[in-house]
C-alpha cells in the first residue's frame, strides 16, 4: 500500500508541477506582470533587451494626446 501512495504521490508532483507553471505563466500574460519577474535576470545577461523591453512599456503606458479645441471632428 505504501509503493502505492509513493507512486501515486510521485505522478501528482511531475504532473502537478508543470502544470502549476503553465497555469502560473497564463495568469501573469492576462495580468501583464510576467516581464516584471525575470527582469533582473535579463538586465544582468541581455541590457540590451531590457533596455528594449523598458522602452516598449513605456511607450504602452504613454497617453495618447488629447485634442486641441481647434481639431474638427
Amino acid at each position: 500500500m505504501t509503493e502505492v501512495l509513493l507512486a501515486v504521490g510521485g505522478l501528482v508532483v511531475l504532473v502537478g508541477v508543470p502544470v502549476g507553471f503553465l497555469l502560473l505563466g497564463r495568469r501573469a500574460r492576462r495580468r501583464g506582470i510576467g516581464g516584471s519577474v525575470l527582469a533582473p535576470l535579463e538586465e544582468i545577461w541581455d541590457p540590451v533587451a531590457h533596455r528594449t523591453n523598458i522602452e516598449i512599456q513605456v511607450q504602452a503606458e504613454a497617453e495618447a494626446p488629447a485634442p486641441s479645441p481647434d481639431d474638427r471632428p
